[in-house]
């Protein structure tokens, strides 16, 4: 307020305070800064260039103070639609798409986190989830929304090394390529086929599907890879498929893994979340 009308008494004024206590105000604060912020004459005061620098960011302080409280209230009017989606479907499918589904609800706050794993809808106070696997976890309100399936595949370099790949038997004597969450595929397939693999000694565990297939086309192993990634790669020859031409569906359908909605429980009547399950579903099917 003084930097503003550059007169103690006049500031004084508008605060309805004495001149006196706004003189002792700005002289205990340039006590406490260290910073001449006023030069004073008989006719007035004038700000120091330390004090026009200070106003300068104080006022912008008060500004983004202002535009902070507008945008919290705004938040806590507008309705919050949290979504966790696993970290491939949300950057092939979801994001690119996801402008047109806030078009539809400019008035509602749309999150989306990314997580492999199978989330806390209670903890991370989310409406739904969209989550790859067998659709094995305890909820009533869940739906397939895209099938992944998987071939298993190798670079043409492994097999030019010491150990064979000719029968199931020869996986035994090789890595076994996957992520945190696809460990458990190899597990189910060892059990499909009868196969005695020491999966837990024999994985190694990546930190993504991009890592997987890396690993897999240097020759570090062998993997279970999404048809949309392998086929292509086969044709190209980076990969090939050493047992089987079979997709594991084809194998068994009990393998056959996917990218599931789950709906938190309670909200499966909530009319955004049946807008959104809609809309989602004529996505991929697009």
């Amino acid at each position: 307020m003084v930097a503003e009308v550059s007169s103690f008494k006049k500031a004084a004024e508008v605060l309805c305070v004495t001149p006196q206590a706004v003189s002792l105000q700005m002289k205990g604060l340039e006590e406490q800064l260290g910073l001449v912020l006023f030069e004073r004459f008989p006719s007035g005061i004038r700000l120091t260039a330390a004090g026009e620098r200070l106003y300068e960011y104080t006022q912008r302080s008060f500004g983004l103070l202002e535009q902070g409280i507008k945008e919290a209230q705004s938040c806590q009017q507008r309705r919050q639609f949290r979504i966790n989606a696993s970290p491939w479907f949300a950057v092939h499918r979801l994001l690119p798409a996801l402008s047109q589904f806030e078009s539809a609800y400019p008035d509602v706050d749309i999150r989306v986190t990314a997580s492999a794993r199978f989330p806390d809808f209670q903890s991370d106070n989310l409406d739904c989830a969209i989550q790859w696997g067998w659709g094995e976890w305890p909820s009533s309100a869940k739906q397939l929304l895209l099938k992944d399936d998987k071939r298993l595949v190798c670079a043409p370099s492994l097999l030019s090394q010491q150990m064979p790949l000719k029968t199931l038997q020869d996986l035994k004597h090789h890595r076994l390529l996957c992520t945190e969450l696809s460990f458990s595929l190899w597990e189910k397939l060892a059990n499909t086929l009868g196969l005695d693999l020491l999966v837990e000694q024999q994985a190694l565990i990546l930190d993504s599907q991009a890592s997987q297939v890396e690993a897999t086309e240097n020759g570090l192993g062998v993997a279970l890879l999404s048809d949309r990634v392998a086929l292509p790669a086969c044709e190209s020859g980076r990969l090939l498929m050493p047992l089987w031409q079979e997709s594991l569906s084809e194998i068994n359908p009990a393998l056959l893994p996917g990218y599931w909605l789950v709906i938190r429980e309670g909200r499966e009547t909530d009319p955004l979340l049946t807008h959104f399950k809609r809309w989602v579903s004529s996505l991929l099917a697009g």
